[in-house]
């Protein structure tokens, strides 16, 4: 049934768009590769520091406006990764219990570490969305509103940052206050209209299990890990300008929750819940922000919690920031915060070059892991192909 009621959406969006078969319809297809170097690093750490990392994404979105004003929007992102062996998916083993119960929202548990060295390829975003009067309908393989409505700070670095990292060239990276529980598994997804600043969502996910780049817990650690069903995220964000300052807000509000049983029928899993909070100060060339997550992990005793803030200034042409963050996880029993500081500049529209200090640091009661060092990220982005017609 939930299935079926998918389906129906999507059909009618369809049919929607091909009643208006004589609009227009922009078709565009880019490309954005990533490379995160560490050339220099101080480590005393689970396994050594990957010195060179990289992603590959290849969208392509086509867009089309109905006569009764009605947006229509289909969007596709195929994603090719090379992680730290340790951290595929973001999930990590940080101790030596084998079958040890995996953080439902965390990924991490305390068992050994299940390494694989070999890059991933993975359709991440295919979805169709309607957008009108009355708020937005998306349907396909996208984040949830959770995620999509988060706020906190404004790191320089996009894919080697300290919270919620895509790129973890330490394999120590644990602070994760994006909210995004669901990752890249089919949705249903509903956004309104900003009314005086403020904007609802909701998203349903019947299966939850979808092994994305960047989430992917349901690996488990062998024979064991949670299997997330009929997940329901509300999430609020506002946003306020004040006209005599220039100060701009941004903030939101974040719940979920969702069925978890163990594919292995051993963990006790039980319904995961988990609340995240955020906002964001920009004035000026100044922006502060700050984030924080709690998950009860779908597990008895296995709490996930992390905060992070950080500052940003844009000068000389240059972004500066600086991140702290902290995190712990009673699944994985560990203990963790990491900082970064750094720069970036944008070199036109396809190239960016960030270089920053960054430290990661995990205790638990038998070792104290830390990785320090210099690392340099260098994104290229281009327009493929751009297309206009009927």
């Amino acid at each position: 049934m939930r299935i079926i009621a998918i389906s129906i959406v999507s059909v009618t969006l369809a049919s929607a768009a091909a009643a208006q078969t004589d609009a227009a319809i922009d078709t565009t297809f880019s490309a954005e590769s990533v490379l995160v170097i560490m050339p220099i690093s101080d480590d005393n750490a689970v396994s050594d520091t990957e010195t060179l990392l990289g992603e590959l994404s290849l969208k392509g979105q086509a867009e089309t406006v109905l006569d009764n004003g009605v947006r229509l929007r289909a969007r596709t992102t195929l994603r090719l990764q090379k992680d730290h062996p340790d951290r595929v998916g973001y999930s990590g083993g940080f101790g030596t219990l084998p079958g040890a119960p995996v953080g439902a929202f965390s990924g991490l548990s305390a068992a050994p570490t299940r390494s694989s060295d070999d890059p991933r390829v993975r359709l991440e975003t295919a979805y169709l969305q309607v957008d009108g009067g009355y708020g937005e309908v998306r349907v396909g393989k996208d984040l949830g509103v959770a995620a999509r409505f988060h706020e906190g700070s404004k790191a320089i670095l996009t894919h080697a940052r300290l919270d919620s990292a895509l790129l973890d060239p330490t394999g120590l990276a644990t602070v994760r206050t994006r909210h995004d529980l669901t990752g890249p598994s089919l949705k249903l997804s509903y956004a309104s209209p900003r009314i005086l600043g403020l904007r609802a969502g909701i998203s349903y996910t019947p299966d939850a299990t979808a092994d994305g780049l960047d989430r992917r817990p349901h690996a488990g650690t062998g024979g064991t890990g949670p299997d997330i069903s009929d997940a329901i995220e509300l999430a609020l964000n506002g946003t306020r300008r004040f006209r005599d300052s220039g100060l701009r807000i941004d903030a939101a509000l974040a719940w979920s929750t969702a069925s978890v049983g163990d594919r292995g029928a051993v963990i006790p899993y039980r319904q995961v819940e988990t609340f995240s909070a955020g906002t964001r100060l920009e004035q000026d060339d100044w922006t502060l922000g700050a984030a924080w997550l709690a998950s009860d992990n779908g597990l008895a005793n296995g709490d996930y919690s992390a905060w992070s803030a950080g500052i940003a200034r844009r000068a000389y042409e240059i972004d500066w920031s600086l991140d702290y963050g902290e995190a712990s996880d009673d699944a994985a029993l560990i203990e963790s915060s990491g900082w970064r500081l750094g720069a970036a500049r944008s070199f036109g529209k396809e190239a960016r070059i960030a270089i920053a200090y960054l430290s990661d640091k995990v205790v638990n009661s038998q070792n104290r892991y830390r990785s320090q060092g210099v690392v340099v990220e260098i994104t290229l982005s281009s327009e493929i192909l751009k297309l206009t017609g009927n």
